[in-house]
């Protein structure tokens, strides 16, 4: 019998400086929605937009230990927001983020300032599949509905709430099947 692996979601987005009411309730819900779905979550591991993600995902009632997972940008456990679960400290700062891009299934994007367009271009680079959710502030907003280049011939998928998040994501990973 083939066990099965939980699909893992990046969630990219605004840290705390840069986050909004609006951002952190969002990805709170996210962060619970995706794991009410069965998904594992993966981001920076940090404040604001991961926080709250990490934070919605405990409150899922299907929510298990391991199902959030934070990679830091530095080599302190203690600098992962409390809502982590398995904590990997890399020491690497910003090139971290490939490793939460390369390591996610599909990547969704909540606000965002340059960190999280290094994100985003890392998702493009990489040829993964890519939600933002425009919520009229952010690079997420900015590139929602768009394409970065023309080597791809897909464009960022666009979603206005969290309900069209977590269809998407249902749907490009049963069609990636």
């Amino acid at each position: 019998m083939k066990n099965e692996r939980k699909l893992q979601i990046g969630i990219i987005g605004s840290n705390t400086a840069t986050s909004t009411k609006n951002m952190l309730e969002a990805a709170e819900e996210l962060g619970r929605k995706l794991i009410d779905n069965g998904y594992r979550i993966i981001n920076g591991g940090c404040g604001g937009v991961m926080e709250a993600s990490s934070k919605g995902a405990r409150t899922s009632e299907n929510y298990q230990d391991g199902d959030i997972i934070g990679i830091l940008p530095g080599l302190d456990k203690k600098d992962a927001n409390t809502y982590i679960d398995i904590i990997i400290p890399t020491g690497i700062n910003f090139a971290r983020n490939q490793i939460i891009i390369a390591s996610s299934d599909v990547v969704v994007v909540i606000g965002g300032g340059a960190g999280t367009l290094n994100e985003i271009t890392f998702a493009w680079q990489l040829k993964k599949s890519i939600i933002a959710l425009d919520i009229g502030e952010g690079w997420g907003s900015k590139l929602a509905g768009k394409k970065l280049d023309s080597r791809q011939n897909v464009k960022i998928n666009r979603a206005e709430n969290i309900n069209q998040i977590i269809e998407l994501i249902n749907k490009l990973v049963n069609s990636n099947e």
